[in-house]
């Protein structure tokens, strides 16, 4: 007893909670910044130079380099293997489907964060005028060769972007700022950033669209949710187009990325 006080024992001190730690060196992060970044600003400046028009892309061509950049980019993240930080990538993902039920729970996530991510772009639909589906409307398939690549991309791109925005960047930034939410806020604006052919609202958009994904990660501390709506959302957008297109009726109003 001090001062009438129980002193407590030194192994019985509350920790103080250990800040984040980087699961990659900086200059592994500040080269893929920079491919990302680069990249989306030589897929924008073309179509900003047309005053906005896009571009008429050989859409099979585009879609088999894009899975290779994706591919690209997910062996690059896996580097952080060989070297001395050794995170695996279920590490990032998160979560694991130990019964059914966790299954069917990342399914209900998905679900309700769906309707959320719809409602926050039917607010941009009407706030700036902006529509995925005509920002991207030369990039999505017209044929069955088409529409089966774009549905293979749209599934691994789903998973790679996952992985690597909301898995690596959004744990990188939080632990170089001590702040998980200022990580959220910043992988959600390399996100945008690395949309470029969308034109300036389509970055702004799609980066609160990256910030709820980060969200999503945080609170429900997997990516596996993330990873099946945006894996969804991609594809199911790609057969409506294709389905309208074929059949010759004006296109929803669809919202792809």
């Amino acid at each position: 007893m001090t001062n009438g006080a129980e002193t407590i024992p030194a192994d019985q001190t509350p920790a103080r909670p250990e800040r984040a730690q980087p699961i990659a060196p900086a200059w592994h992060t500040l080269v893929l910044l920079v491919v990302i970044v680069g990249l989306s600003l030589l897929q924008g400046l073309p179509k900003l130079a047309r005053g906005g028009e896009p571009l008429q892309p050989n859409r099979l061509a585009t879609y088999i380099l894009t899975l290779v950049y994706e591919m690209f980019l997910l062996g690059y993240v896996w580097l952080i293997r060989i070297m001395k930080y050794k995170v695996p990538l279920r590490e990032l993902i998160g979560g694991r489907w130990r019964r059914p039920l966790d299954f069917f729970k990342d399914v209900g996530v998905a679900f309700l964060f769906w309707l959320a991510v719809m409602g926050m772009l039917l607010a941009a639909r009407f706030l700036l005028g902006f529509s995925g589906a005509a920002a991207a409307k030369s990039m999505l398939p017209q044929t069955v060769p088409e529409l089966t690549a774009f549905l293979v991309l749209a599934v691994f791109a789903g998973f790679c972007e996952e992985i690597l925005f909301r898995g690596y960047f959004l744990r990188q930034f939080s632990a170089w700022t001590g702040n998980v939410w200022a990580g959220v806020i910043l992988q959600g604006i390399v996100f945008g950033s690395a949309h470029g052919y969308q034109g300036w609202k389509g970055m702004l958009v799609i980066s609160v669209y990256g910030a709820m994904f980060g969200i999503l990660a945080v609170l429900w501390k997997s990516l596996r949710p993330g990873i099946m709506q945006h894996c969804t959302q991609d594809a199911l957008t790609g057969v409506v187009t294709w389905i309208a297109l074929k059949r010759h009726i004006p296109l929803p109003m669809i919202i792809r990325f």
